[in-house]
């Protein structure tokens, strides 16, 4: 394998592992959800199983690819969370 090679093998490893932290971030987040409040148990635990889901998947992607969902995972499950919160005070 070339020089070249290595290192993009390398950059993709490095990628999915940074991607797959991100990723681990986010279902500990939602998995203290459950633990402390369960007012909306079921969609968070739904929201839970799509982002182990896609979690599990990970190994597919390019290294760009990664390295988008690396950047928006943790957004996407805030927002999701602060969607939650919106519900709760407007019910």
């Amino acid at each position: 394998m070339s020089m070249i090679g290595v290192s993009v093998a390398s950059n993709k490893s490095l990628q999915l592992e940074a991607t797959q932290e991100a990723y681990n971030r986010a279902v500990v987040k939602l998995n203290l959800l459950l633990i402390d409040d369960k007012t909306h148990e079921e969609v968070v635990r739904n929201k839970l199983f799509e982002v182990m889901d896609e979690r599990n998947q990970l190994g597919k992607y390019s290294t760009s690819d990664l390295y988008v969902m690396q950047k928006s995972i943790e957004k996407t499950v805030d927002d999701f969370l602060a969607g939650l919160n919106e519900q709760t005070v407007t019910t």
